[in-house]
């Protein structure tokens, strides 16, 4: 699984435990439905292959955490 892939499976996941819909979140953030849904299932928006690259080079992984257990 890439980068993109699992970025988005965390999305979901964290939609889903929050009870937050995409139809919510796209309300939320001022954007049309399609636009959460082309995101969440990556139609839309994928992360730069240039960063992807500089990360692995680095040896270092992209880690999405809830705002409060951040480091």
């Amino acid at each position: 699984m890439d980068l993109d892939q699992k970025l988005r499976q965390q999305l979901r996941a964290e939609m889903a435990r929050q009870g937050v819909t995409q139809a919510e979140l796209a309300r939320r953030l001022g954007v049309q439905a399609p636009t959460v849904a082309q995101v969440v299932t990556g139609r839309r928006g994928h992360i730069p292959r240039s960063l992807v690259q500089i990360l692995d080079e680095l040896g270092l992984t992209l880690t999405v955490c809830p705002k409060d257990e951040q480091p």
